[in-house]
């Protein structure tokens, strides 16, 4: 194909805030999203060392994906606004993007909502048959995904690739936007039922659905815009911010889950001194340790999740806040 630099400039349109703002804003957000993604994988890596190998290796690969996608989006806006400053045509070209945004996006968001459907299982096994939904949506937007990236590559520019990759796009996000109401909804009703008769782990238990409820709210919110702002302004690039940064906000919320075992209720996690040593032990679990608010104004309350009132009830909580 003939290379826009070799091509008579084009006027610039009038919209064109509409063209290049979105772009530059969704490229900003990327970058500073992924400058959030790796504060968390350091202190993930700082503070659990002893974790599952895989649960390690499933970090450091979203970590690999996400700075794949963080150095095309990079390349593609050199390519938009440095070598093809002031040339429409250069905007109009995909170049990278169709792997960095619905490709890279699409695989970030299924292994997450896999990992989801990992703890949903060991939670409450009768969840099966929703996680097994949840997977095949999951795998249903990676395969729209990578369609979408290889028929956007092959036809170079976003105006002819709009009407090719347009069904593969709907999958992407309405399907992903599904399965993120899915497993919010299902984690938020397991454990409301474990803390309907325990009132003294109701106030943990309502700290973890928050958690689940505002990571999956934040990504299905941004799916669903994406879908709407393709629906509503067309002709336009307005779509492509959020979907720009939806991947980040996948794996930012992984690693939000797994760090908040140190943060989630308040407290921390920790071996007590009296087992401490200076060889830990892998084997051994660990102690949860709560502080929860005391009725008395200034004070906190040191609960051992070991000592709540219902086996039943602690049982719950630790499956919901362990991953190994």
């Amino acid at each position: 194909m003939t290379s826009p630099m070799s091509l008579p400039l084009p006027m610039i349109p009038p919209n064109i805030a509409q063209l290049t703002g979105p772009l530059i804003f969704g490229g900003l957000m990327n970058a500073f999203l992924f400058g959030v993604l790796t504060c968390q994988v350091y202190m993930y890596h700082a503070s659990f060392p002893l974790d599952a190998k895989y649960i390690k290796c499933l970090v450091y690969a979203v970590y690999i994906i996400d700075l794949s996608a963080t150095a095309m989006v990079t390349a593609d806006m050199y390519h938009w606004f440095g070598v093809g400053f002031g040339n429409m045509l250069f905007v109009n070209d995909v170049y990278l993007s169709a792997f960095d945004t619905p490709m890279c996006g699409a695989i970030l968001a299924s292994i997450v909502q896999c990992f989801y459907c990992y703890r949903l299982l060991k939670l409450n096994h009768r969840t099966t048959p929703i996680c097994a939904l949840v997977i095949l949506i999951a795998l249903a937007t990676v395969t729209a995904g990578v369609y979408g990236a290889i028929v956007g590559h092959i036809a170079k520019t976003f105006s002819a690739a709009a009407s090719k990759t347009l069904p593969a796009v709907y999958i992407v996000y309405v399907g992903s936007a599904v399965a993120d109401v899915l497993i919010a909804a299902t984690m938020t009703t397991l454990l409301l039922f474990s803390s309907q008769s325990h009132q003294r782990s109701h106030y943990i238990i309502k700290r973890i659905i928050n958690l689940t409820v505002e990571t999956n709210a934040a990504s299905s919110f941004l799916a669903i815009l994406t879908v709407i702002l393709l629906v509503a302004v067309p002709n336009t690039n307005s779509f492509t911010c959020p979907s720009m940064f939806l991947g980040k906000i996948y794996s930012n919320s992984l690693l939000l889950l797994l760090n908040n075992r140190n943060f989630l209720i308040g407290g921390s996690l920790h071996i007590p001194s009296s087992n401490a040593s200076s060889t830990v032990n892998p084997v051994q679990r660990p102690v949860y340790y709560l502080n929860k608010p005391s009725p008395h104004a200034g004070n906190t309350e040191s609960i051992a999740l070991d000592h709540l009132d219902s086996s039943a009830s602690t049982s719950t909580i630790q499956k919901a806040m362990e991953t190994v």
